[in-house]
């Protein structure tokens, strides 16, 4: 079976830096635009950093 890279990177993690790829389960501010991996979003209690609203959940 041969290994599929992922390609294509959506962004990184604003708290982590971790990079979020097309495909992976991601948590997006819509006020600010910035994204959050899983494990940061819930260390954040899924609220944004910078501007405190409540993250959205991508697939």
């Amino acid at each position: 079976m041969a290994y599929v890279p992922k390609t294509l990177v959506l962004g990184r993690c604003v708290r982590c830096g971790k990079k979020i790829y097309r495909g992976d389960e991601y948590f997006f501010c819509e006020k600010c635009g910035v994204s959050y991996c899983p494990t940061c979003a819930r260390k954040t209690f899924g609220k944004c950093q910078i501007c405190g609203q409540p993250l959205v959940r991508r697939p």
